[in-house]
C-alpha cells in the first residue's frame, strides 16, 4: 500500500487505535433492551428510568467494560499488535482492504466516569458523565473498488462516490428525568446532554474517474474536516506525509478541552397495553457538536493520471482497466494533495439511534422481547434487530438469549446474565456468542460487563410470615435472643 492510502487510514483509525487499549463501556448491548430493570437500559430509552432503584451509583472503573465492533477478525489482529507493541503494516493493510469491501464499519465506546440515579414521588432522576468515542466509515463503492479490486474492471466516468467517514471523541454530561404519565400505563423520559468535543474526523470527500482531452484521471476534491491536536506534515508537492502532536498538546489539555461544545437530547416512552404486553420507543443522541479548536482540515485537490497501458477499453462514458491496475503497485500519492485549513469552523451531527421495542410476559419467570434499532448517519445508516427470551432462574439471577442481526451480519447469538443482590447488580452479556465459540465465522464481536450499587438501602426488620398472613415475624437474630 502506498503512502497516500496509509496516511488516510492512519488518520481515520487514529482515535480508534488510541482508545481501544483503554477500559471502556460501549452502548449497552441490544440483548439488555428488554430487561428494563438492568441499570444501563435507560441508555436505550430514558423512560426506563422509572424502573431504577431509589438510589443507584456506578463509578469508574467498577462500572464495567464493553467492546463492540464489526469487521472483527482483522480489527482483532490489529488490537493484538497494539497491545503487544508490534503493530504491523500487513495488519494495517488488511484492515484497510476489508474496509474498502464492506458497506459499513462501525464501533462505539463509552467510558462511564460516574452515574447516579434517584427515584422520588416527583419522578426518576439520573445524572451521568461519560467519555465516548465512536467511528463509522462507508468506503465501499465503484471508485474504491476500481482502485483496489483487480476483478472490478469497468467504471463509469464522472460518477462521484462519497468517501464517508465520521470519527469523534467527546465527553458527555447529561441529566435524565422520567415519570409515569398514566399510572401503570404510560411513562415518558427525557435526557438533556451537553457535549465537549476532543477530536473529530469527518469526510464526505467525493472520488471519481474523469476524462480530459483523451486522458483519464482519478480525482478527489473537497474538505476532509478534522479537529485534533495534530500538525500535519506537508511536502513541497502538497502531499501529506505524516502528522505530529501539536505543540500545545498534553494529555490533560486534550481530556479536559471544553472549546468544542455541543448539545443533544434523548426522548422515550413506554406503554403498558395490558399486564402482559408493553411497547416502547425512543430517540437517542439527537444532537451535534460545533468544532472551533485544533482545526486542521484538509482541502483535497488530488488528481492522478491513469497511464494508457492500464486502459484496455473505453467508451463515451466508461473505461475498462487492466487487472494489473491495483493500489498495491501504483502510487496514488497525488490523490492526497491538500491545502491545510486551520480557520474554518464546522459542525457534525452525531449518529442518532431510533429504537422500537415489544415485550410479552408469558408467566412470572419467562418474558419475550423484540427490539429494532435504526442508526441514522448520512451515507452510513444501519439497522439491527434482536429477538430474545429472558428467564428468571430465581429472585437474584436472570438469563437472556436469542437471535440478532447487527447491520448486515446474520449469525449473531445474544446471551446475557444479570445478578441482583441486596446492595447492587452485576451483568455480563454479548450480542454475539458465536464470536467466542467460533471466531472465524463471526463478523461482529462484543462483550459487556459491569456493576452498580444501591445506596442507603433500608434495613429490613420484619418479613411476612408464610403461615400467619396478618403477623409480622421478627428477624431471626432477634428470635435467637
Amino acid at each position: 500500500m502506498k503512502t497516500g492510502w496509509r496516511v488516510l487510514i492512519k488518520m481515520v483509525l487514529l482515535m480508534v487505535m488510541s482508545l481501544m487499549v483503554l477500559w471502556g463501556q460501549a452502548q449497552t448491548n441490544l440483548v439488555f433492551y428488554n430487561t428494563n430493570d438492568q441499570y444501563n437500559a435507560p441508555g436505550f430509552n430514558p423512560a426506563f428510568l422509572t424502573n431504577q432503584k431509589k438510589f443507584t451509583l456506578s463509578i469508574f472503573p467498577l462500572s464495567g467494560m464493553s467492546v463492540a465492533y464489526n469487521n472483527q477478525e482483522p480489527v482483532r489482529g490489529m488490537l493484538n499488535d497494539i497491545l503487544a507493541g508490534s503493530l504491523t503494516k500487513e495488519n494495517m493493510n488488511k484492515v484497510l482492504n476489508t474496509l474498502l469491501t464492506k458497506d459499513l464499519f462501525s464501533q462505539r465506546f463509552e467510558i462511564p466516569l460516574i452515574s447516579f440515579g434517584y427515584n422520588s414521588h416527583l419522578g426518576s432522576f439520573s445524572f451521568r458523565i461519560n467519555e465516548i468515542e465512536q467511528m463509522r466509515t462507508a468506503l465501499k463503492g465503484d471508485f474504491t473498488q476500481f482502485i483496489s479490486n483487480p476483478e472490478f474492471l469497468t467504471i463509469k466516468l464522472n460518477q462521484p462516490q462519497n468517501l464517508y467517514a465520521n470519527a469523534v471523541h467527546y465527553r458527555e454530561y447529561s441529566l435524565g428525568y422520567a415519570r409515569e404519565i398514566i399510572k401503570n400505563k404510560l411513562s415518558f423520559g427525557i435526557r438533556a446532554k451537553v457535549y465537549f468535543g476532543k477530536a473529530s474526523l469527518f469526510s464526505e470527500v467525493p472520488g471519481q474517474v474523469t476524462e480530459k482531452n483523451g486522458y483519464y484521471f482519478l480525482e478527489t476534491t473537497g474538505p476532509l474536516k478534522t479537529s485534533a491536536p495534530l500538525e500535519f506534515i506537508v511536502g513541497n508537492d502538497s502531499i501529506i506525509t505524516g502528522a505530529n502532536p501539536s505543540k500545545n498538546f498534553t494529555p490533560l489539555n486534550y481530556l479536559f478541552n471544553t472549546k468544542n461544545i455541543g448539545i443533544g437530547i434523548d426522548l422515550g416512552i413506554t406503554y403498558e397495553v395490558n399486564p402482559d404486553w408493553q411497547v416502547s420507543a425512543s430517540i437517542v443522541d439527537f444532537g451535534k457538536i460545533n468544532w472551533n479548536y485544533n482545526l486542521n482540515s484538509m482541502n483535497l485537490h488530488g488528481k492522478y493520471e491513469i497511464l494508457p497501458e492500464y486502459i484496455v477499453d473505453k467508451g463515451a462514458d466508461y473505461i475498462t482497466k487492466d487487472p494489473a491496475f491495483i493500489s498495491t503497485n501504483v502510487n496514488f500519492n497525488e490523490l492526497f494533495k491538500s491545502v491545510i485549513d486551520s480557520t474554518s469552523r464546522y459542525s457534525t451531527t452525531l449518529p442518532t439511534s431510533f429504537f422500537a421495542g415489544l415485550q410479552y410476559q408469558m408467566n412470572p419467570t419467562l418474558k419475550f422481547g423484540l427490539v429494532d434499532r435504526f442508526v441514522k448517519s448520512k451515507g452510513m445508516n444501519q439497522n439491527s434487530f434482536s429477538l430474545t427470551a429472558n428467564y428468571m432462574v430465581n429472585s437474584k439471577l436472570s438469563l437472556s438469549g436469542g437471535y440478532a442481526t447487527i447491520g448486515k451480519t446474520y449469525n449473531n447469538i445474544p446471551f446475557a446474565l444479570i445478578y441482583n443482590w441486596g446492595s447492587g447488580q452485576a451483568f455480563l452479556g454479548t450480542d454475539n456468542l458465536t464470536a467466542f465459540l467460533f471466531p472465524s465465522a463471526a463478523d461482529y464481536a462484543g462483550i459487556a460487563f459491569g456493576t452498580c450499587f444501591y445506596l442507603f438501602k433500608p434495613k429490613v426488620k420484619y418479613r411476612e410470615s408464610e403461615y400467619i398472613p396478618f403477623y409480622k415475624e421478627k428477624k431471626r437474630s432477634i428470635l435467637r435472643n
